[in-house]
């Protein structure tokens, strides 16, 4: 099991590594499986590949622009849903959380200084927490880096150099692709099909159908070529008979 610490604070961040060291030995008598630790104080390294992670404790208190808690919305909008465990210091996130209404079940809240028991409670309910998810893939965009799941995915528009990818939650990104190679990356959703050589879509999101275009449920109408006039209802088939 991999856990990242990200804290700007030294003395804490080593009482964080040490506590969860401790919890290792435990760990391997009763699964035989080691936790490995990554530590982290700063930011850019540690979102570098938040996703390889099973558990992320958190607490960055010096940057008012980039503290702990707008890591952790960085991490949610970036599709992380591995537990997120919020250590409170001089920051209350539950309170910051509470007041944003953000909701997510993988979020977590300790409070410094972290006790045995609690961090003990807080492996187990990380290993509890760390099955096989859905599948997803890597959208790396200049600035950013988001994790998708299939129905997270609407459509994708080839745009000059770029494909335009755009998610649930009014989101879009750019990212540097050929669009045949991202639809073959998309082999793991088959929900998602060509209505044109610039774009593919998300069955799943179509909002109506018409002749020669397809309108989702973000309001885009893309153009239905001839050649892939066929493309939408046998990939309905297809996942109308996988999913029975």
């Amino acid at each position: 099991m991999h856990i990242a610490v990200c804290d700007d604070n030294i003395a804490d961040r080593k009482q964080t590594e040490r506590l969860l060291g401790r919890q290792s030995d435990r760990y391997f008598k009763e699964t035989g499986d080691r936790i490995w630790i990554d530590s982290f104080g700063n930011v850019e390294a540690f979102m570098q590949n938040p996703k390889m992670y099973q558990g992320l404790f958190i607490d960055m208190v010096s940057d008012d622009e980039c503290n702990g808690f707008h890591i952790l919305k960085m991490l949610l909008y970036a599709g992380i849903e591995s537990p997120i465990v919020m250590c409170s210091s001089s920051i209350d996130y539950r309170s910051l959380v509470e007041k944003e209404g953000i909701k997510a079940d993988n979020i977590f809240f300790l409070d410094k200084p972290i006790k045995v028991a609690e961090i003990t409670a807080m492996v187990d309910k990380i290993s509890e927490l760390s099955v096989t998810s859905d599948p997803s893939i890597e959208l790396r965009g200049k600035d950013e880096t988001v994790y998708a799941h299939g129905d997270d995915i609407i459509c994708v528009k080839r745009a000059r150099f770029d494909l335009e990818v755009y998610l649930t939650g009014g989101r879009m990104i750019a990212i540097l692709d050929d669009i045949v190679n991202f639809y073959d990356q998309c082999n793991i959703f088959p929900q998602i099909c060509p209505v044109n050589d610039n774009a593919i879509i998300n069955i799943n999101h179509i909002k109506k159908t018409s002749f020669g275009k397809v309108t989702l449920d973000n309001d885009m109408t893309l153009p239905i070529s001839f050649t892939y006039r066929n493309a939408i209802n046998k990939t309905r088939k297809y996942v109308s008979e996988h999913d029975s």
